[in-house]
């Protein structure tokens, strides 16, 4: 009887030592979060408004999985009385090391563009 109590007492440890470790190892990984300085620019690209957006390393910018670039042009309308519709584009979501880039269609202008994150 003592024997039994003493064996399942060292597997019950062995358990938790094996989770103890476990969770040991998963902390610094989670802790070891890199952090980026975003950006978006915009240039035209025969004749059409092109927006690119970039994510590099800094030590005072903000956690980053993903990033992508928000594009707002002005759409021309119209050709008696031309009107301008604002319209939204969006990049594809990329990892911080590559580049997203949309561009307008023709007849449109930049309104505005900016870098959307995602933690």
């Amino acid at each position: 009887m003592f024997w039994g109590k003493k064996l399942a007492g060292g597997a019950l440890a062995a358990v938790l030592m094996a989770t103890g470790a476990g969770l040991a190892t998963a902390a610094p990984a989670q802790a070891a979060a890199a952090r980026y300085t975003c950006k978006a620019e915009v240039h035209l690209d025969l004749g059409r408004p092109k927006a690119t957006s970039s994510c590099r390393k800094s030590g005072s910018g903000k956690k980053v999985s993903k990033h992508r670039v928000k594009l707002v042009c002005d759409v021309v309308r119209g050709r008696g009385t031309p009107h301008e519709i604002p319209w939204i584009l969006f990049g594809p979501w990329v990892k911080p090391g590559q580049k997203s880039t949309v561009m307008c269609g023709f007849s449109s202008f930049t309104r505005s563009w900016s870098v959307e994150t995602k933690a």
